[in-house]
């Protein structure tokens, strides 16, 4: 290295000793506040200006409620640029007085209930006594296909008689060859 070289790394780095060092940028404190529809936002002071971030990241544009009912409106990058203070709530209307019960028709009610109850009842047994009905029906026609079945067991295994040898049994179906192409449907 030649002098030149050396006299200016030299001033070069005197230079990084001396440069003022810039002071650290003091902490930023964010509070966390409840949403209504659920989750935590932090938010760096709550004034317009301030920044809301979910989960570390800036909010999106949009409007969010807090669970006091104050309302955020948000820019880009998660600034705050309107707060809305929760709207009082209406008082709920004082309860209506219970309607007086007249027992003439609550009687008249109960009579006509207990009427469609009983008719109710009538055709659940028709239909109960009809589905019994169907069931033996079914169990006679069970009895009557087994019974067949055997039949049908029966002459195959012990014919009545050999079969005649001058009757001639042939195999109706046409004989297929074998080296057909398909090509033609898959292509």
């Amino acid at each position: 290295m030649e002098a030149k070289e050396l006299l200016t790394k030299i001033r070069q780095v005197f230079a990084e000793f001396n440069a003022p060092v810039p002071a650290p940028a003091a902490p930023v404190t964010m509070s966390d506040y409840e949403l209504k529809i659920g989750g935590m936002v932090s938010i760096d002071k709550m004034e317009v200006g301030g920044v809301v971030m979910i989960d570390g990241n800036p909010a999106i544009p949009g409007e969010l409620e807090l669970a006091d009912g104050t309302y955020l409106v948000i820019g880009d990058n998660g600034v705050i640029t309107e707060i809305k203070p929760p709207q009082a709530m209406p008082e709920a209307p004082a309860a209506p007085a219970a309607p007086s019960m007249d027992m003439g028709k609550f009687e008249a009610f109960e009579s006509l209930t207990n009427e469609k109850f009983a008719s109710y009842e009538a055709k659940f047994a028709a239909y109960e006594n009809r589905f019994a009905s169907y069931e033996e029906k079914l169990n006679q026609s069970k009895q009557m296909i087994e019974q067949l079945l055997q039949f049908g067991k029966i002459m195959v295994e012990k014919p009545i008689s050999a079969p005649d040898a001058a009757v001639k049994t042939s195999n109706a179906f046409k004989a297929e060859k074998e080296d057909r192409n398909f090509d033609i449907l898959f292509s």
